[in-house]
């Protein structure tokens, strides 16, 4: 027999929901406001440039962990049908007439989880004309999913009709509607049915968050394959189903379904199969490209014949006629489908026939916080140097079905407890040149002259518009006609607005200042993006460039410097100690490369000051002291005397010291000696291999900055999807 359903109920007044071993409980909301917005450490931060291979393989478990308080439920079934897919959205619509209770006996009843799929599609192809139901169990998706570490392989996959079945032997996670998974233990249901007053519905047993980790990596596949604005999911658990809806802010789940003896299941796929595509979630800016525009825009962005092409329309900055641009369809990532989920990639301008940057991603929907496009604006108005030019941006137009809703349900009296729901728009602009990443250089001379450069453009637009970077990495470094461009503004910030702005930022946690990586809510300011340049420069030379340490030291001193966990919510101190001890580079570090040498322990020195011991009682001293000279009305050789006196002190020092560490020109100083070094050699970038690090140190758990535990492995795959650079 198909397992008997275990009904779980919170009952919190006589103990806890049902568990098995328990991950921790979602960390409580930060009482006092932080100095600025909080550094969230997950999947899309420590991804891009991660070296660690441990990091490497995705558990689903962390998956789950790292989404599991931005579901929001149990919405009533009812009400979620009436909310997503209502018969008022749907024209011409035909009411389902046809259930009856007991219509998938057949289904609950078989011995195995296997043996249920088969009458399950029987049954709901009946209640669903125009969906095409296909077990896909056993065949995962190895054309999409090439970038998971793990198979995609969902027990059914929902398609539109019109695809014949024997074309769908395998998973098509491009092309698939909607997601159903079966679940044949109790054990491993995600969710219960709360108390009454009780805020907790998701279970927190290890099993639960493999299954929640699964689903997780089903919509991440769905939605990283497809344009889409939300999916639907659908989780059988014995006699109870419920269905989930993602989209960039969240997860709303349903409430208990007992699909056997209620319609709403056969409902939902009979409302499904009737509605159109933008109602399913289907992104209707985005359509397919003609065949004659695939063809062109394939040999303008050399992309190989079989890549499927797709066309969009934004409207010019200038109010000139709308830019369209013929793109390639994006590969899904390994990582959590939430927040803003940015997918960049060349694409060719069918306008005046050249190639162009398109990046599309769900900003914040914060008053505070300018979009992208708009900081472009503003930097090209007061003509900094070294950045792109955005040439046509917009918030994407859809219908109010098309929205990200989690935020707006989030506080509905049948919503149980969870994180913060941040609000987000869909956006996308387009750039106007394309560059070459900066591991892509012709000589390590031209690597630290392409940071100089974009640290020109941080101080004019640090200076002359008033915006803080705020993401100084390797990534966001573009080569130009032998220029640096600092590109990807999204994360910046207008230095009049103080505080935080949003529950949490993501960011490249390699390259973040020793400082915000120790104090997660710290207030990152200019002297950390300054700080960022040393590790821009040494993660690309390590990666990059020949050296004299042997493999095994190198990935050490890689994950020293780069790979810092955090533990228990307290960032590392490695990359401090890097700064301090600097005993790597004691020998030459770099083949044949003096100059670059001589510049990373010149910029380590100066940013090792930042982190030199004061004591509590050195600054009892230097307070006391303060004081008592504002009370005195010292001439001015008693104040020459009381200044000499206050310069001994380890305080005054470091607060000398961070005025060099706040000032551009100082730190491009130190750039521009080292670069006018003779002894630079003509050496193109060379791969060096990173060692695994399981032969070096155990694993170890960690609380992370997004408020989620968590092993910390993570997949290889980038924040930002960029295709073949032009």
């Amino acid at each position: 027999m198909f397992p008997m359903p275990t009904v779980q109920v919170s009952d919190e007044a006589n103990g806890t929901p049902p568990a098995e071993q328990k991950t921790p409980e979602l960390l409580p909301q930060i009482l006092a406001p932080p100095n600025d917005t909080p550094i969230k450490c997950t999947c899309a931060t420590m991804q891009p440039f991660t070296t660690n291979t441990r990091c490497r393989n995705t558990t689903l478990n962390t998956m789950g962990n790292e989404i599991r308080g931005y579901l929001v439920g149990p919405m009533p079934a009812e009400e979620f049908l009436e909310e997503f897919l209502s018969p008022t959205m749907i024209p011409d619509y035909q009411p389902l007439t046809s259930f009856s209770e007991g219509a998938f006996a057949s289904t609950v009843s078989a011995a195995l989880e296997t043996e249920a799929y088969n009458p399950f599609i029987n049954t709901m192809e009946s209640f669903a004309p125009g969906l095409s139901f296909i077990d896909t169990h056993s065949n995962a998706d190895k054309i999409n999913c090439k970038a998971f570490s793990f198979q995609i392989k969902p027990d059914i996959c929902v398609y539109a009709d019109g695809i014949p079945h024997d074309r769908q032997s395998s998973c098509d996670i491009s092309t698939t509607e909607v997601v159903v998974e079966f679940k044949c233990e109790p054990h491993h249901n995600l969710f219960y049915t709360p108390a009454h007053g009780s805020s907790r519905f998701i279970s927190e047993t290890d099993k639960a968050m493999d299954t929640l980790g699964q689903i997780t990596s089903y919509a991440a596949a769905q939605l990283g394959a497809q344009y889409r604005t939300h999916a639907f999911s659908v989780l059988i658990v014995c006699e109870q189903a419920y269905i989930l809806r993602w989209d960039r802010e969240g997860v709303t789940v349903s409430s208990a379904i007992y699909y056997n003896k209620e319609p709403h299941l056969a409902e939902f796929f009979h409302h499904y199969a009737q509605a159109s595509p933008a109602v399913r979630g289907v992104d209707t800016s985005v359509t397919l490209a003609s065949v004659e525009e695939a063809s062109l825009a394939r040999l303008k962005l050399d992309l190989p014949a079989s890549w499927r092409m797709l066309k969009v329309t934004v409207p010019a900055v200038d109010n000139s006629d709308p830019i369209t641009l013929i793109f390639p369809a994006p590969q899904p990532v390994g990582r959590t489908p939430i927040g803003r989920c940015t997918c960049t990639c060349p694409a060719y301008n069918i306008n005046n026939k050249n190639v162009v940057m398109f990046k599309d991603s769900w900003r914040v929907a914060n008053p505070d916080i300018l979009p992208e496009g708009e900081t472009y604006k503003l930097l090209a108005k007061h003509k900094v140097s070294n950045v792109v030019s955005c040439i046509a941006c917009h918030d994407v137009p859809s219908l109010p079905q098309q929205a990200p809703q989690t935020h707006r349900l989030a506080h509905a009296p049948w919503a149980c407890s969870h994180t913060t729901i941040t609000p987000h728009v869909h956006y996308c602009l387009v750039l106007n040149i394309v560059g070459k990443e900066s591991h892509k250089f012709t000589s390590s001379h031209q690597l630290v002259s392409i940071v100089h450069d974009t640290l020109i453009a941080h101080k004019e637009a640090y200076h002359k518009a008033g915006v803080l970077h705020r993401d100084l990495s390797a990534g966001n470094i573009v080569i130009y006609k032998g220029k640096g461009i600092l590109i990807d503004w999204d994360l910046s910030k207008l230095i009049t607005i103080q505080g935080a702005q949003q529950v949490n930022r993501t960011g490249t946690w390699q390259f973040m200042s020793a400082h915000l990586i120790q104090h997660k809510d710290a207030k990152h300011d200019v002297e950390d993006d300054i700080e960022s340049s040393l590790y821009v420069i040494l993660w690309i030379a390590l990666m990059y460039t020949m050296t004299h340490l042997t493999v095994p030291a190198r990935t050490l001193l890689v994950k020293d410097v780069f790979e810092v966990d955090e533990l228990e919510g307290v960032g590392s101190s490695t990359k401090s100690g890097f700064l301090t001890s600097r005993m790597h580079f004691s020998k030459d570090v770099f083949v044949n490369r003096k100059p670059l040498d001589r510049l990373i322990v010149a910029l380590a020195e100066l940013f090792a000051l930042r982190y030199t011991l004061v004591t509590q009682e050195q600054q009892d001293v230097y307070d006391q002291m303060t004081k008592w000279m504002e009370r005195l009305n010292p001439d001015a050789n008693e104040m020459t005397l009381l200044t000499n006196i206050m310069k001994t002190n380890p305080v005054h020092k470091m607060k000398e010291h961070m005025e060099i560490l706040k000032s551009h020109d100082k730190i491009l100083a130190v750039y521009d000696f080292h670069l006018g070094l003779d002894g630079w050699p003509q050496d193109l970038p060379v791969s060096q291999d990173i060692a695994s690090y399981v032969k070096y140190h155990v694993q170890w758990h960690c609380f992370t900055k997004s408020q989620c535990y968590s092993w910390p492995e993570l997949s290889t795959s980038s924040k930002k999807r960029r295709f073949k650079e032009i």
